[in-house]
């Protein structure tokens, strides 16, 4: 019998009435020594993994409360101030100065109600609490939504959705898709020169549905684009706002809907993410109206 701090006490009885001769003691002792070592090492390093999990959860959480803290701060110090000054009794105010500052105060608030929007999508991601209620869509209607959503973040910027001839409804959750979209589109105007033109295409290549988000930016650097995807990552030396999560929720979202997002530098110049989905066979059921 021998013990070890790792497992505690170990003991091994003979089949017969003879007790164990001095050289098959010291056997077992080596053998169970042995094995207590291993379970220790084990143990070790179950403990040591632990440990590090603990450390990168802090490091995130310590990364998402200062990004979040910047991010709310923004929206809401531009709200605040701007409604401080259409209440001000002191100030005289021309009806087009208030709808200017009213379309800031939207501005102001789309933006918060993304980042609401991300935050929650990342929470349910997190906890797998994200439920996909699949039914059949129009791609080119989801776009169109997308792009609606976008409409003031967008501001003059050119916008062409090319969806091919024949396209087939798919069955997506047209709310989460949506989002998906409107992430992309966030992430183009963020990181490309105001003005510069979004093309939205949808093909359909053996039976699987591809939707291309594509803009004319300075595209993304070669060695950046294995990160890309990574939560709360963003290219160095960017002037940008945003917490680094649009991207990462996206591809949570693509990947329910059991698809795959990827992104390349497009040959013109620009980034281009691509949406990969499946096709089912089963074609929605159309009713005839009554006559």
């Amino acid at each position: 019998m021998t013990t070890h701090p790792a497992v505690g006490v170990l003991g091994i009885q003979p089949r017969g009435s003879e007790d164990f001769s001095f050289e098959q003691q010291l056997l077992l002792e080596t053998f169970v020594t042995q094995i207590a070592l291993a379970v220790e090492r084990e143990m070790l390093d179950q403990a040591a993994e632990q440990a590090a999990m603990l450390a990168e959860s802090e490091r995130l959480y310590t990364t998402l409360l200062n990004s979040i803290s910047h991010e709310l701060r923004t929206p809401i110090t531009a709200i605040s101030g701007l409604a401080s000054n259409l209440t001000d009794p002191q100030r005289a105010i021309s009806d087009e100065t208030r709808i200017e500052v009213g379309a800031d105060i939207q501005e102001a608030a789309d933006r918060l109600n993304r980042l609401v929007e991300n935050l929650l999508d990342m929470s349910r991601l997190d906890s797998g609490q994200l439920h996909i209620k699949r039914d059949w869509c129009d791609v080119c209607e989801l776009f169109g939504s997308a792009v609606n959503r976008m409409k003031k973040r967008l501001n003059s910027r050119l916008v062409s959705i090319v969806c091919a001839p024949g396209l087939p409804l798919i069955p997506l959750d047209f709310v989460l898709i949506e989002q998906a979209l409107v992430n992309l589109i966030d992430n183009a105007c963020a990181y490309t020169p105001q003005g510069a033109p979004i093309t939205l295409a949808a093909r359909v290549e053996e039976n699987k549905m591809y939707l291309t988000v594509e803009d004319r930016g300075p595209g993304i650097p070669p060695e950046k684009l294995d990160r890309i995807f990574d939560k709360f990552y963003r290219i160095d030396g960017t002037a940008t706002g945003g917490t680094g999560l649009g991207l990462s929720i996206t591809e949570g979202i693509v990947s329910a809907h059991d698809g795959t997002i990827r992104v390349e530098n497009a040959l013109q110049g620009g980034a281009r993410f691509i949406i990969t989905l499946p096709l089912s066979d089963k074609a929605p059921q159309v009713r005839e109206a009554d006559l």
